[in-house]
């Protein structure tokens, strides 16, 4: 993923530096203590609770490692893998500590390696073509059902009396590319997790499915030479986030939106091929300009014009990014029906106005709150987090003063910049976060490149 090389390569440029100032200074005294010892965490970022953000990696499984480490007081050194099974194998031969990723326990694994406490449940699924699953798992013929070699659900697979001898291991395909080979009439069946599915499904993935087996718990593997106290200390983490709710809490954090419903994918699918891919390359350029995600920008863009060109307001706005005269000036666009200049536009904009937060308000929901100000203005999106601090809220979670959007629509002494449509702000940000969602899934699973140079 490209935020977590860039991150490596910082890290190595920065330990760089270390070793060649310290060569040219005075020597370490050997009486000093010894840092510690950093926890070497295997990570997944395809993951289905590990992401990829603009503002660098993110999820619930990397937020609770960040958590243990610093109770530990070490540093966190991350180790990238994508296949579950060599997971497995490299914790068994003691070779990192743990897995920072949600895992089902399976028996096969369990005997080899322990678990922490489990963090969510899961289900095993079998997909297929809309209207071809009956009430009861099909009476399979031959290697029938596909199952990725990188996931669980070969182990899985292989631990089900009524799957033996009816699969079909895919070499170094992804479950999401399983689901787009049944979508596509290539395979008959896939066995996936219920979580795959959701994602698949948000990404406009249309497939029926049947529950296999019982639902499994999920939760971190453990290495085989890992420190009693590591795993003392992690499980402690995560019962105590289970039981104050903390858990739930990271968890839809750092979700990035709700699934569009079936009517919206469709049309967001059609424009994406028909819109988006005559504007993709501006949206690509702009983000590299202002350093910024092209696929949030494609979801505000979307949000604001659905793509098109020549899209236009009442009240005077204008084209992809829909930019008033005022601003479309002050960011240098001579033409707001240009959409290279309207996208250039936006993303000046957008940056600019996320620039004026805090560097302490944290991620994503700096990102969020951004956009809010983006449609509501930052001076009335002012006022609303004035009126969360007065009464005792947080004014930099973006849920909190999400709660308190609508409340711009009325007079409050706390109001410096008058009233304003602060529900409609709440909806901006919702869709674009749904937006959004569904790009980050596409490009995720690899039918965003095909969709953008189909004809």
């Amino acid at each position: 993923m490209r935020f977590f090389w860039q991150w490596l390569s910082a890290g190595a440029l920065a330990l760089c530096i270390l070793f060649l100032t310290g060569c040219e200074g005075e020597q370490p005294d050997p009486s000093a203590p010894a840092p510690p010892e950093p926890l070497r965490v295997i990570v997944k970022p395809i993951n289905t609770t590990f992401w990829d953000r603009p503002w660098g990696l993110a999820g619930l499984d990397l937020e609770l490692a960040e958590r243990l480490a610093h109770q530990l007081g070490r540093p966190l050194e991350l180790v990238e893998l994508d296949n579950e099974t060599l997971i497995i194998d490299t914790l068994a031969a003691g070779q990192a500590d743990l897995a920072a990723m949600s895992l089902p326990v399976l028996a096969t694994w369990n005997a080899r390696v322990d678990f922490s406490e489990w963090l969510l449940e899961d289900q095993f699924v079998l997909v297929a073509q809309p209207d071809t699953l009956g009430p009861d798992l099909p009476q399979l013929r031959g290697t029938a059902v596909s199952v990725s070699n990188l996931d669980s659900a070969l182990t899985f697979a292989r631990e089900q009396q009524v799957l033996i001898g009816k699969l079909s291991p895919a070499a170094d395909l992804d479950p999401f590319a399983l689901m787009r080979a049944v979508v596509e009439e290539t395979r008959p069946y896939a066995l996936v997790r219920q979580s795959q599915l959701d994602l698949a499904t948000a990404a406009h993935l249309e497939l029926d499915a049947l529950p296999v087996g019982d639902s499994v718990p999920l939760a971190w593997p453990l290495g085989s030479e890992v420190d009693p106290y590591v795993i003392a200390t992690l499980n402690n983490l995560v019962l105590r986030a289970k039981r104050s709710g903390d858990l739930d809490d990271v968890i839809v954090r750092h979700l990035p939106g709700q699934p569009l419903d079936g009517y919206s994918a469709r049309s967001f699918t059609r424009h994406i091929q028909s819109r988006l891919s005559v504007h993709w390359q501006h949206f690509v350029d702009a983000s590299i300009e202002t350093e910024q995600d092209p696929l949030l920008l494609a979801a505000i863009g979307y949000q604001e014009s659905h793509w098109r060109r020549r899209a236009k307001s009442p009240t005077g706005v204008r084209g992809v990014m829909m930019l008033t005269l005022p601003t479309a000036r002050e960011m240098g666009v001579t033409n707001r029906l240009d959409a290279r200049q309207s996208i250039f536009g936006g993303a000046k904009y957008f940056k600019k106005i996320r620039a004026r937060f805090d560097a302490t308000v944290p991620e994503p929901d700096r990102t969020w709150l951004a956009l809010a100000a983006y449609n509501l203005g930052y001076g009335h999106l002012s006022d609303v987090r004035r009126l969360v601090k007065a009464r005792g809220g947080n004014p930099n979670d973006w849920d909190t003063v999400r709660e308190a959007l609508p409340l711009k629509t009325q007079r409050q002494p706390e109001f410096q910049f008058g009233t304003a449509r602060g529900n409609e702000a709440q909806a901006y940000v919702d869709n674009i976060r749904n937006y959004y969602n569904a790009l980050l899934l596409k490009d995720s699973q690899g039918n965003l490149a095909e969709l953008l140079t189909e004809k």
